[in-house]
């Protein structure tokens, strides 16, 4: 029953527990029950959702973002209105169009096969879409949009400032931060952190963690600390020159690639390139042809 993966956060706000606890591959959704019913999300799990179908009289959905652990769960609700980023409007629901915007046409085939087989992804386009100027009012509950580009392109956070309510999605503060695109970008990803840390918030809702209520700005800090620690990992693999290969094959980031080694060596790739920017923007690396030195003191 779907009700029982239902845990209050007011009483008209819920939390929908993902399958595997919404690690990645799936994702936590939320519920809004008011004047009309809202699902946050579709990365919960094919059949919880379908649970919820059956349960709820959804009204439409919101999707935070594009990435199908977001939004694999869209096609069951193909009669309602489905909001989505107006970055994104134009390839979500479209595996074709996600596939080639998020890793290319090599890896498109295996990524295809991972968001169906793993997340239960089908087509299913949008019908509406939202930027920054809208705000989603759900009986009395108002829900304000806030872009924070860096994760992807097209990421969004919602904020119920009543009682000071962060959806924050996939700035997620696990001891994973993401920004594996190249549409990515870690300059955004800190600056959407920043923005969302000055935000007075007495609990965050994240996709991929419990109910966070306490000592938030110390989580804001300790995610922040975690970017800065790869760039410290990568600085110190950099004590002797290396390629981007290199770098790739000793896994900074990932740490170990344990599934879909193509897809996650891709994303280690990028996310390498962007902490590169970086640590060369701040003069502590420069390059040479194909190798990248660390700046000696």
């Amino acid at each position: 029953m779907a009700r029982e993966r239902l845990e209050e956060v007011t009483d008209q706000i819920f939390l929908v527990r993902g399958e595997t606890n919404g690690r990645f591959p799936h994702a936590h959704s939320f519920l809004i029950i008011a004047d009309e019913i809202v699902l946050i999300d579709t990365g919960c799990g094919i059949a919880l959702l379908h649970d919820l179908k059956k349960e709820f009289d959804i009204s439409y959905i919101i999707n935070s973002h594009t990435h199908p652990d977001h939004s694999a769960g869209n096609w069951i609700f193909h009669n309602c209105r489905i909001f989505v980023p107006q970055e994104a409007f134009s390839t979500s629901g479209d595996m074709d169009a996600l596939s080639q915007r998020f890793v290319g046409d090599v890896l498109a085939p295996i990524w295809q096969q991972f968001a169906r087989t793993e997340m239960g992804f089908q087509n299913c386009r949008p019908t509406h879409s939202y930027n920054d100027e809208t705000t989603f009012q759900i009986g009395d509950l108002e829900l304000k949009t806030i872009h924070t580009p860096g994760h992807t392109k097209d990421h969004y956070c919602l904020y119920y400032e009543p009682k000071h309510i962060l959806f924050s999605f996939d700035y997620d503060l696990t001891s994973f931060p993401w920004y594996g695109h190249k549409e990515s970008s870690l300059e955004e990803f800190r600056q959407s952190i920043q923005y969302l840390k000055s935000l007075p918030a007495n609990m965050i809702l994240s996709s991929h963690r419990d109910i966070i209520t306490e000592e938030i700005q110390s989580e804001w800090d300790t995610y922040i600390q975690r970017l800065d620690e790869r760039n410290q990992r990568i600085l110190s693999l950099l004590s002797s020159p290396k390629t981007i290969a290199e770098l790739v094959n000793a896994a900074p980031i990932y740490r170990k690639f344990p599934y879909q080694e193509p897809l996650l060596r891709y994303w280690e790739e990028i996310m390498i390139q962007q902490h590169l920017k970086e640590l060369v923007n701040a003069g502590q690396v420069y390059q040479i042809d194909e190798k990248y030195h660390q700046t000696k003191k």
